[in-house]
């Protein structure tokens, strides 16, 4: 009795564990729209503004999980560190799309310290930088909610200084 009460408790708890994971990605139809790239005084690199056009509404997703944070995420490019958020909450629904404002910079690590501006990006894309949109928070796992997102030397190159 005493190992049968141990299984089912531990069975019941696996199933409330938040750090277990098995859901894939839902979005695989997500594009960047509006490539831009600013300057602020003080902050080493440009900042990459866009607008991510998805099939899913990514705003429902985000609250009814109750997740903390978007984050946009990139392979790295030749040892720099591609990471930035998505703004879920204002997003916009027009033509059956949802639109969600979203940025990224390219930087040496983490503390962002040392970014590199768009013509340095330019030279470093060998191929497009494939990205996705991760939702998490402090006692959940995360979970992407769309990926194979591709952003590619092209769309670098026309992007507009705002």
């Amino acid at each position: 009795m005493k190992y049968f009460l141990l299984i089912l408790l531990s069975i019941t708890l696996s199933a409330c564990n938040p750090f277990i994971n098995n859901e894939k990605a839902s979005n695989n139809n997500a594009e960047i729209k509006s490539l831009t790239y600013s300057r602020l005084d003080g902050m080493s690199g440009d900042i990459f503004k866009f607008n991510l056009e998805t099939n899913d509404d990514l705003n429902k997703i985000y609250q009814e999980n109750n997740y903390k944070y978007s984050h946009f995420k990139c392979d790295n490019i030749k040892n720099y560190f591609v990471t930035g958020a998505i703004s879920v909450e204002g997003e916009k629904l027009k033509n059956g799309k949802y639109t969600s404002s979203g940025y990224f910079k390219v930087c040496e690590d983490e503390s962002m310290n040392v970014c590199i501006d768009k013509n340095q990006l330019e030279k470093l894309l060998t191929s497009n930088m494939a990205c996705r949109v991760v939702f998490g928070g402090l006692l959940q796992s995360s979970k992407v909610v769309a990926d194979n997102i591709l952003i590619s030397k092209e769309a670098i190159r026309k992007s507009n200084f705002q």
